[in-house]
């Protein structure tokens, strides 16, 4: 790294005004103008040595244009190969579980280990509903409707 050659000036004794040269020139400018004192014209010409060496760190530290297109050809390059890799990564996930799993096996076993298909039988459920449903109303339904509407008689041989 460069070294910056007004660094040998600076003062932590003394402020800056960050990189803007101008507004320290402005200032040595008014001290000096305002007053006969040495001090004074002395601590504006330290503000402005250390503002001057902080915008020359800042420029010889700013990337370069070369720097800058260097630095987006190799993320766009790193990108490339990343989502190359990505792809490749997923297609070997697919062609392995395609040679190495039977997912509809799977899901039967799992299905068979867990749940007892004798629980879901459609038939079984709809005809002991049906009966419980017959066993606790139509006795009473039944009876209802021959106290209601019904005169029979019996006759037997």
């Amino acid at each position: 790294m460069k070294k910056n050659p007004l660094d040998q000036f600076r003062s932590d004794l003394f402020g800056s005004r960050g990189c803007d040269i101008a507004a320290a020139v402005e200032y040595v400018r008014e001290l000096a103008t305002a007053s006969s004192d040495s001090v004074a014209v002395m601590t504006a010409a330290h503000v402005l040595l250390n503002t001057a060496a902080n915008a020359v760190h800042q420029v010889m530290n700013a990337p370069s244009p070369e720097r800058l297109a260097l630095i987006d050809l190799i993320d766009q390059r790193i990108d490339e190969h990343k989502l190359i890799r990505e792809d490749d990564v997923e297609q070997k996930i697919s062609e392995w579980i395609d040679s190495n799993l039977d997912v509809d096996d799977q899901i039967n076993n799992w299905m068979s280990d867990n749940f007892d298909v004798s629980n879901y039988n459609v038939d079984d459920v709809f005809n002991d509903k049906i009966g419980e449903w017959i066993s606790n109303n139509l006795a009473d339904e039944v009876e209802s409707v021959i106290k209601n509407s019904l005169t029979f008689s019996v006759i037997v041989n």
